[in-house]
């Protein structure tokens, strides 16, 4: 038996361990864990070296039973995969997935909306047509690394400029089951759920951003969003607080409050999504 478990590989000299399997998510359903990982190294000259037996994954039925013996939950099931990385990289299969990746980056990156950084407009046929090509030289190099989570990250930025709210949410997603240490794929997860009133989702997301990186008060302030957009008001508020008690003079947070104390009085209406809040 074990507790909750993620996929995350463990060096080990040239050896390194993965956890593969199945779980139960209470806001994403089933998800495979580390299966997509482990067929890209293997694909880009991995070599599995040994399979050894896991077990049972358990959750807490109830997540704030604070309890020495609280009740558990069956939530999934892995197993242990110990890959040799010494020929990584080095595979013709590997070459071409580095190819497909930069030449995908290339043709998006001049058009990602990247706080603090200019970008050019895709309203043209050609900016369109870079970001088409774009997400087809990702989506092969993905074939080649399907745990290559930056592809899914990139492909969702180039949705996000082309308005394709779905399939960013979609690719963000992705990107956020394979990235779960990098705050920026929650982050675009939880922006793209909001715009389509996803809500518990959103809130999720931004609890694992913030919980990664609670010194950034801007991931505090984007908790505060979801809770609020979600109706949980309260939890809204003193998150709200708390963002504002780190950057005092940020005027979004300086905003949210504002409009969630409006929201508790009655004066604006509960929003559902993230377009209600222009409303």
């Amino acid at each position: 038996m074990s507790g909750e478990a993620e996929s995350q590989g463990e060096p080990r000299q040239n050896l390194w361990e993965f956890r593969v399997g199945v779980r139960v998510d209470l806001d994403e359903g089933l998800l495979s864990i580390g299966m997509d990982e482990v067929n890209g190294l293997i694909n880009r000259g991995g070599k599995v070296v040994s399979l050894e037996g896991g077990g049972a994954v358990l959750r807490k039925l109830n997540k704030d039973d604070t309890s020495e013996d609280p009740a558990m939950t069956l939530s999934g099931c892995d197993m242990k995969v110990v890959i040799d990385m010494s020929e990584f990289g080095s595979t013709p299969a590997s070459k071409e997935h580095d190819r497909l990746y930069e030449e995908g980056l290339e043709l998006i990156n001049p058009y990602m909306h990247i706080v603090g950084r200019d970008h050019q407009s895709a309203d043209t046929e050609g900016a369109r047509d870079d970001l088409a090509r774009g997400k087809d030289f990702l989506r092969q190099a993905l074939k080649i690394d399907p745990g290559n989570g930056a592809s899914w990250w990139i492909i969702g930025k180039a949705e996000q400029v082309l308005e394709n709210t779905e399939a960013a949410c979609d690719a963000f997603r992705k990107a956020y089951q394979l990235l779960k240490d990098n705050p920026d794929a929650p982050r675009e997860y939880m922006f793209e759920c909001l715009k389509l009133g996803r809500t518990k989702q959103a809130i999720a997301a931004a609890r694992h951003a913030k919980k990664l990186k609670p010194e950034d008060m801007g991931l505090v302030a984007n908790l505060g969003l979801a809770l609020m957009i979600g109706g949980e008001l309260e939890e809204a508020a003193e998150v709200i607080e708390v963002a504002l008690a780190g950057a005092p003079d940020d005027p979004i947070s300086q905003k949210l409050k504002q409009r969630i104390a409006d929201i508790r009085a009655g004066i604006k209406p509960q929003p559902q999504k993230l377009g209600d809040l222009n409303a």
